[in-house]
């Protein structure tokens, strides 16, 4: 039994690779067994509104999309889900409880703010849950300055480039079709909180497994062969003449010498890099346009 599972070593060697692999996989949707559905249990919110089109970018139908839409993936995700659009210059607004905020960041000032008033979060105020900022006013630096806000479980689990992404996918389509940029910041925040974070990729998800099949096959393909090994003898290597001869060869050590070296070890630190505005203290990510 000890020689059989020497032999078969490499295939229970990958096979075991390829489980942990997949299990890991499968961890990074740990988040699945939120998504079950439970009561929500803020009853401080100020109002049941999740879309505030203040900069009047939708059409009626749009919002009233958007809002079921809103209401279904916050019972998917246990995560409030908001919107909001300005068309307005938040100069004064931000400088009046921030006055050391940069224009860039009036609306992530303006974010942080009408969350905390309206009291959103799904399970308690200023709780779980994400807000889009849209302010298709342009700064004093000219530019349109939207804020991605995450609070509670969100902020806990997401990073810069997962709020990023998400802005990313909406600036793709925000100048031209809002509605559909809007419904995109909806469903990728319920898709990246189910996982697909880790790969952000519109490929199925199956791929992982697949690659993971190949992955293994080739493994397993190298290692065999390496095992077969090569013949490196024949009947005749050791004869010399009409008997066996075989060449006895010895090292030997005059001197030794022990040389140590010391390897300094350094460390340094840096912070958080990328071509977008953002981060700190705060949770949440912003874009300009």
């Amino acid at each position: 039994m000890k020689e059989y599972f020497k032999f078969f070593r490499w295939i229970y060697i990958t096979l075991v690779i390829f489980l942990a692999i997949f299990l890991a996989i499968r961890g990074f949707h740990y988040f699945d067994s939120r998504m079950e559905h439970y009561e929500r249990t803020n009853t401080e919110c100020a109002t049941t509104r999740r879309v505030f089109d203040n900069a009047d970018v939708l059409s009626d139908k749009e919002e009233k999309k958007l809002a079921k839409l809103i209401e279904k993936r916050q019972a998917q995700t246990n995560c409030d889900i908001v919107l909001v659009t300005l068309n307005e210059p938040l100069r004064e607004y931000a400088e009046a409880i921030e006055p050391d905020a940069f224009s860039d960041e009036y609306v992530r000032v303006y974010a942080e703010q009408f969350y905390a008033d309206n009291k959103f979060g799904y399970d308690e105020a200023d709780g779980d849950g994400i807000i889009l900022v849209d302010n298709w006013s342009r700064a004093d630096d000219g530019m349109i300055h939207t804020w991605l806000l995450s609070k509670g479980i969100v902020e806990d689990i997401f990073s810069y480039k997962d709020l990023d992404h998400i802005l990313d996918r909406v600036y793709e389509y925000v100048e031209n079709n809002p509605y559909r940029a809007y419904k995109t910041y909806i469903n990728d925040f319920y898709d990246d909180m189910r996982g697909n974070r880790l790969f952000h990729t519109n490929a199925p998800g199956f791929l992982p497994i697949i690659v993971g099949v190949i992955a293994s096959i080739i493994f397993i393909a190298v290692n065999w062969k390496a095992k077969s090994g090569v013949n490196t003898t024949t009947p005749v290597t050791y004869v010399s003449g009409k008997r066996a001869d075989f060449v006895n060869a010895q090292d030997i050590f005059i001197r030794r010498s022990v040389t140590q070296h010391r390897i300094q070890s350094s460390s340094s630190s840096g912070g958080h890099g990328g071509g977008h505005h953002g981060g700190g203290s705060h949770g949440g990510r912003g874009h300009s346009r």
